[in-house]
């Protein structure tokens, strides 16, 4: 399905925030309409000059920016300060053009001009700043989320993917992890069970994960372990099993089943990871519940 999300955050002129860009424009249109006019009534129309077309200009960019600016997502304090930055460049630009065709001394248009600028400037640079972490906070957020299992809240198959990567030259021991009889439990006592069972695991994994130990929910009931350079693989597997089997609220006993493959720094993540999911069909047809190592351990 394709949602389409558009760019505008006013839609209706009705709005508040529709009224006041509206005003903004106005006001532009107006205060430059009005200094042309005065330059014409005094009777000097050399002083359209060059100079002016360029803060007509400049006084246009920054009413379309000010614009621009409606249409970000936000009620961040950092952008109406930025709003207000942009509108003291804005009144900037029209004092330096009244300034250029002599309606007022140049002077004092100047020092306009700087007052306006000046702090316009510092607010920019504080708004900015705040927009920065604004950002790199949500992009953090957005990147975490989509490596994220929602359920379990465990890493998903595409942190899998990136870790089984980062670990091609290193050697590391692969468990791949099957919740027993996961069907029967979502088929006797319904999907909310299920759910609640994943979830369960998923906090009781998520406590054993370290630097070293990490662990993923590659898929359904399927958990994937990998364990970095670790020389007591054996004990964290079998502690990471024994945390697993509990008894929900005495209705039925959650079990894991687990198949184990070394990875020596030669050999492909995706080689072993197909070596320990052949231990987990081994373990499964061995009675569940127990852990079964790949022969490449006896290698």
């Amino acid at each position: 399905m394709n949602f389409k999300i558009h760019d505008k955050l006013v839609h209706e002129v009705e709005s508040p925030k529709g009224l006041l860009y509206r005003m903004i424009i106005i006001y532009a249109c107006c205060i430059t309409a009005l200094l042309t006019v005065l330059a014409l009534v005094i009777g000097d129309t050399s002083k359209l000059n060059f100079y002016f077309f360029i803060n007509t200009c400049t006084v246009a960019v920054m009413t379309w920016f000010i614009r621009k600016s409606f249409n970000i997502h936000s009620r961040e304090a950092h952008l109406l300060v930025f709003r207000i930055s942009l509108f003291f460049l804005l009144n900037s630009s029209l004092a330096s053009m009244a300034g250029g065709m002599n309606l007022i001394d140049r002077d004092t248009a100047s020092l306009i001009a700087a007052i306006l600028y000046v702090p316009a400037m510092l607010m920019i640079i504080y708004s900015f700043r705040k927009f920065i972490n604004y950002v790199n906070h949500n992009y953090k957020s957005a990147v975490n989320l989509s490596l994220t299992d929602e359920l379990t809240g465990l890493p998903n198959r595409r942190h899998l993917n990136i870790k089984l990567r980062e670990i091609e030259n290193r050697l590391a021991t692969i468990c791949i992890a099957d919740i027993d009889h996961f069907k029967r439990i979502n088929d006797t006592y319904g999907h909310d069970a299920g759910d609640r069972v994943l979830r369960n695991t998923g906090l009781i994994l998520s406590n054993l994960a370290n630097d070293n130990v990490f662990i993923s929910r590659s898929g359904g009931e399927e958990f994937a372990i990998v364990i970095i350079d670790h020389a007591s693989a054996e004990g964290i597997v079998r502690k990471i099993k024994e945390s697993v089997s509990y008894d929900c609220n005495g209705t039925f006993k959650i079990s894991f089943s687990i198949g184990v493959a070394i990875k020596q720094k030669h050999e492909s993540s995706s080689s072993t990871i197909t070596a320990a999911d052949d231990a987990l069909y081994q373990a499964k047809r061995s009675g569940r519940d127990r852990i079964i190592y790949s022969s490449r351990f006896n290698n």
